[in-house]
């Protein structure tokens, strides 16, 4: 006999209904109900998930990735306080810690590339980690820059628009930062304590500095960071609707969710090469600066 397609089809069709003909009611009454079941089920999962990706907000996203937080760097010398050298890398451990990111296969990522994460508008790669520096210290272009470039890598720098002098870096020198690639965001314009200053200066703390950075480089920034890291329900409000769309805290871990984008979390990089290890795994505690409960030194720090 030939096997014809047309005699396989048939003989196959035969062979099924035996089968299902040997199985018993009790059988066939257990294994319909869970055959229409299934068939059922996949496109209601499908439409839960879909309406799952509706209903749930922006803010059930979560990211556990670290965000660097560094100040100056520059060679360490005899006479720095605790503070400075708290808040102070030397430039031979920055450039130890950059090629650790490197050498441990991380993925440096821009700090807006973790707000979108956490929006739900883009996904990051395995091990990332974003950089930032705070206050525009001209150790930072000096020091810091040429290492990134080398290593190819990208970070976030949070200037303060109208701090002026020889420790910090000019109109000049944040040009040369964006032709590099890297990303200017605020910092505010004088670096004051924002949970203690009144509500007009306040805002033009958050909005003016946001205006500064248009003014002088073209560049329309939603990314902020809190001067010391202090923050309140009312600042996170006036950053919010000054149109930033992120603002980042000082220190308390390497796991952010979409409700912390208003205070993101982060990690204080110090010159310390284990506490920089531990930190890349959120087993650091940031560092607290005894200032009778406010930071004033951080703007202090690079007394070079």
């Amino acid at each position: 006999m030939k096997y014809t397609p047309k005699y396989i089809a048939t003989r196959s069709v035969t062979r099924l209904r035996q089968t299902v003909a040997r199985l018993d009611r009790r059988a066939r009454w257990t294994l319909g109900p869970l055959l229409v079941l299934l068939v059922f089920s996949v496109p209601l999962w499908s439409a839960a998930t879909r309406l799952r990706s509706i209903v749930l907000p922006a803010s059930a996203a979560s990211v556990v990735v670290p965000i660097l937080v560094y100040h100056s760097v520059a060679p360490t010398h005899a006479g720095q306080n605790r503070e400075q050298r708290l808040l102070d890398v030397d430039t031979a451990m920055f450039r130890q810690q950059m090629y650790y990111l490197v050498a441990n296969r991380y993925a440096v990522v821009p700090l807006s590339a973790v707000v979108d994460a956490l929006q739900g508008r883009g996904t990051l790669p395995a091990n990332a980690v974003a950089i930032t520096f705070d206050d525009g210290w001209l150790t930072q272009f000096d020091n810091a820059l040429p290492i990134l470039e080398q290593l190819h890598l990208t970070a976030t720098f949070f200037i303060i628009t109208r701090q002026i002098g020889p420790k910090f870096m000019g109109v000049g020198e944040l040009k040369a930062l964006q032709r590099a690639g890297m990303t200017l965001a605020s910092h505010s314009r004088t670096h004051p304590d924002l949970t203690k200053v009144s509500a007009s200066q306040l805002r033009d703390e958050v909005a003016g500095s946001r205006q500064d950075l248009q003014k002088l480089l073209g560049v329309t920034t939603d990314l902020f960071a809190y001067p010391y890291g202090c923050w309140n329900k009312r600042v996170a409000a006036v950053v919010q609707g000054a149109g930033y769309r992120a603002a980042r805290a000082l220190g308390d871990g390497i796991a952010n969710t979409g409700a912390d984008r208003y205070a993101l979390h982060s990690v204080l990089a110090t010159d310390d090469m284990a506490a920089f290890e531990r930190g890349l795994h959120g087993s650091l505690v940031a560092a607290r600066i005894p200032s009778g409960g406010r930071p004033h030194g951080l703007l202090l720090s690079a007394t070079r």
